[in-house]
């Protein structure tokens, strides 16, 4: 690892995060920059600083995930509080089902109280954002949980953002979650179980 190296990961998951036309999947992380250019920054050594920091790609990787999934942008400039939104994406990858079981019941929980069916809690209905939307932004909905229900609920993210109300506003928000796909790892099978289990709990299924 070394900084030029630290530099072109983190730019090339910042136009993924926040390009609609990049993917570093299918792009595998090309990007055109060159050796000269980086040396001309005024912050490479911030870069050399986070290679020496991070022992594999993979963890730098991770850092970067987890800090624009988490709204830090600017990451590079204040570290000590990114290490943290770091250290907060290591704990829910470790205990993602945990965490997925524990969302899906807060989910519930909402629903019961407040009478809530399946399109409330997924879809825009008549101009209010979707409850798992209004408790994301609340904090109580990890980006995680949403990127895997955008998995196995696929119009997901097509719904939101062809919903006016829902993209003016959150434009920024959706394209995030919908593209953390392929960084969050979870057992597919018991955790479309759970899914199931909690679809269950609807009169109407979700698809009607």
């Amino acid at each position: 690892m070394n900084g030029f190296k630290a530099f072109r990961y983190y730019l090339a998951l910042k136009l993924h995060f926040n390009n609609d036309k990049f993917n570093v999947f299918q792009n595998k992380g090309h990007i055109k920059y060159s050796h000269d250019a980086f040396n001309a920054r005024n912050d490479r050594f911030i870069f050399e600083k986070l290679a020496r920091k991070y022992d594999t790609d993979q963890e730098l990787i991770q850092f970067y995930v987890a800090n624009f999934i988490y709204g830090n942008d600017n990451m590079i400039y204040g570290v000590e509080e990114a290490e943290e939104f770091y250290l907060h994406w290591k704990k829910v990858k470790e205990s993602v089902t945990k965490v997925f079981s524990d969302d899906l019941n807060v989910l519930l929980l909402e629903a019961e109280k407040n009478n809530y069916t399946i399109q409330q809690i997924f879809n825009c209905t008549n101009n209010e954002f979707p409850v798992i939307i209004k408790l994301y932004l609340g904090k109580r909905i990890s980006p995680q949980t949403i990127s895997i229900l955008g998995d196995f609920y696929e119009r997901l993210f097509m719904v939101w953002k062809n919903d006016t109300h829902i993209n003016l506003i959150l434009e920024t928000e959706i394209r995030r979650l919908e593209k953390l796909k392929g960084f969050v790892k979870y057992d597919k099978e018991k955790l479309y179980k759970l899914f199931s289990e909690f679809i269950a709990n609807f009169d109407v299924g979700l698809y009607k």
